[in-house]
């Protein structure tokens, strides 16, 4: 079976250099840029952190990285979703070519949004560190996690990228979706703090298998259950499947619509 043209090594480098010019463009055009993505997760860290630390602090271990873990990774799939839902819109002259790959504009969307997780993820470092957590070989897990959350938001990204085509409201209907998704993601609480019934509802969410699996190895120094990320794969993989298909399904009146 001939694989999509996405992955053919030239399409692979144009993507990565849009990603890239598109992270520098958005993220680091200036210093304030460069600042902004180190203080964004930090303030919003030091907001739930002053605000339920001698709650949950009292029923939760290390609840600093704790929190630090869930803000991270929650705040790369939303903003790697949420830039996906404009990615054909913003590129189109792109669009208009008919011999333009539109997947790498999805893809590369995605991609902007992991260089500024990188960062993230090095202010996750520094928290882990400050606190004097131990290394353990269940750290190699992290390079699975991540891929599972890349997955994830690219299986999402498709979908959101087509309907953001055709319904120019989407972008707000997300954020609102999203903002709902905060609550329904044990971020700053535990699942064990909730009632079965309650517990079953947050685990349909796949984030919040990628954010206790973190958890498990940065803080439990433990494997991840494998049954969690292998929900998380299956998931992504269905909604890959379906968002890849309605987005090569309507893609040939992108242009039309553009214009």
């Amino acid at each position: 079976m001939k694989l999509p043209r996405i992955f053919e090594r030239r399409h692979v480098i144009m993507t990565l250099e849009m990603a890239r010019a598109e992270f520098k463009l958005k993220d680091q055009g200036s210093f304030l840029g460069f600042l902004w993505t180190m203080l964004h997760p930090l303030i919003y860290f030091f907001v739930l952190y002053s605000l339920f630390d001698k709650w949950m602090g009292a029923h939760i271990d290390n609840f600093a990285l704790y929190l630090i873990i869930g803000i991270v990774q929650w705040n790369f799939f939303v903003n790697a979703t949420s830039n996906a839902i404009n990615s054909v819109m913003r590129q189109g002259n792109y669009v208009r070519n008919i011999k333009f790959p539109n997947d790498v504009l999805v893809v590369a969307s995605v991609f902007a949004v992991l260089y500024s997780h990188f960062f993230e993820l090095l202010i996750l470092v520094v928290f882990w560190l400050l606190l004097g957590r131990a290394v353990s070989i269940y750290a190699l897990f992290l390079f699975t996690i991540l891929i599972l959350n890349i997955y994830l938001a690219l299986a999402m990204g498709f979908i959101l990228a087509t309907l953001g085509v055709f319904f120019l409201d989407i972008n707000r209907i997300w954020q609102i979706l999203a903002s709902v998704g905060l609550f329904l993601t044990p971020i700053f609480y535990s699942l064990d703090m909730l009632a079965p019934e309650k517990r079953a509802i947050i685990l349909i969410n796949p984030m919040t298998h990628i954010i206790i699996a973190t958890r498990s190895v940065l803080i439990d120094m433990t494997m991840p259950d494998p049954a969690g990320l292998f929900y998380v794969l299956i998931l992504s993989t269905v909604l890959m499947a379906i968002g890849y298909l309605i987005f090569k399904h309507y893609e040939g009146y992108f242009a039309e619509k553009i214009c």
